[in-house]
């Protein structure tokens, strides 16, 4: 069956659109949805297998897609410097949307037995949640900006309503071999990466510069309420067949929450600096509206300081 093309959004014909984590969940359909509005899509993730079934599944229900794999491992800034001198290269960019998070440690990466929180790192020897979900994208973004400034393109960073929970500043490291929970590890790393968000976009627009920086969220977003891809991996187990007539109430498929991902790239309506995400009750579900961010991540001292941070760990300058 195709996918129905996403409602009230222009057509993105001759538009780029690089798409971090493509291979499952939100970000696939976020993929899928530019495509269909004739974006060629560029999917930046690690697994080549699994980018490989996302390419396949968006050329089945997107006829005429133009869709490719970029390799990128988040967790490695050597990986996000190798992959940016590539996309470097292109003719335009006219947008990436930082998608790719770790939201939960990965089974495989569990000790046998293990019931508490796992202390992993990334490659560089940053704790696993912040250093990929925050810092690889910081990495990548900070170097495709000048393909973006000449490009007037946007970055759409995808935040959670979890960003509200942690105690610590936007700017604080995390302690890898501090015992934290997977969900706080994970709601630290999108607070930070929600403050550069708004940040960037200050910056860009203290410069005038024809480039944006937006950041959505997509409520709550589940796969037992999303269409099916053959193929296409899932991030979280099915839901049990009694709970499944209440989960619209408090979600939607994520499809659905992807649509906030593709009206950050490709509707007129957003702007630099906005926020988006559902309009419905308590933003869990709902169509794109814009929205507005906590002060927890407007605070201007505390992102030129995390900026200032992310830029002495990935060895990266932002340029704004």
């Amino acid at each position: 069956m195709p996918a129905t093309l996403p409602g009230g959004f222009p057509r993105l014909d001759g538009r780029t659109v690089l798409v971090t984590g493509a291979t499952a969940g939100i970000g696939y359909f976020a993929a899928e949805g530019l495509a269909l509005l004739g974006a060629q899509v560029i999917i930046a993730a690690r697994n080549p297998a699994r980018a490989a079934a996302a390419v396949a599944s968006i050329a089945a229900h997107v006829p005429g897609a133009v869709v490719r794999h970029e390799p990128l491992d988040l967790a490695s800034l050597g990986s996000v410097h190798d992959a940016a001198a590539r996309l470097s290269r292109l003719p335009r960019l006219d947008a990436v949307v930082a998608n790719a998070a770790v939201v939960g440690m990965p089974s495989h990466l569990k000790p046998r037995g293990e019931r508490g929180p796992t202390p992993l790192t990334t490659a560089d020897g940053f704790e696993l949640f912040w250093g990929t979900n925050h810092l690889g994208h910081f990495a990548l973004i900070a170097q495709l900006l000048p393909l973006l400034l000449d490009s007037g393109g946007r970055v759409v960073h995808v935040g959670s309503l979890s960003y509200t929970a942690p105690k610590q500043p936007a700017d604080s490291l995390p302690d890898p071999s501090e015992p934290q929970s997977d969900l706080h590890k994970y709601a630290r790393s999108k607070l930070a990466a929600m403050a550069f968000g708004f940040e960037l976009a200050r910056r860009l627009g203290d410069a005038g510069a024809a480039a944006s920086s937006v950041v959505v969220h997509p409520g709550t977003a589940m796969d037992a309420l999303s269409p099916a891809r053959a193929g296409v991996g899932v991030n979280q187990p099915a839901s049990s067949p009694a709970l499944r007539p209440l989960l619209p109430l408090i979600g939607q498929g994520k499809h659905a929450g992807a649509e906030q991902l593709v009206a950050g790239v490709a509707s007129p309506q957003v702007a630099n600096g906005q926020y988006w995400g559902p309009g419905g009750a308590f933003h869990l579900r709902g169509r794109p509206t814009r929205l507005a961010p906590r002060p927890v991540v407007l605070d201007r001292d505390v992102a030129a300081r995390l900026v200032a941070r992310s830029e002495e760990l990935s060895g990266v300058r932002l340029g704004v």
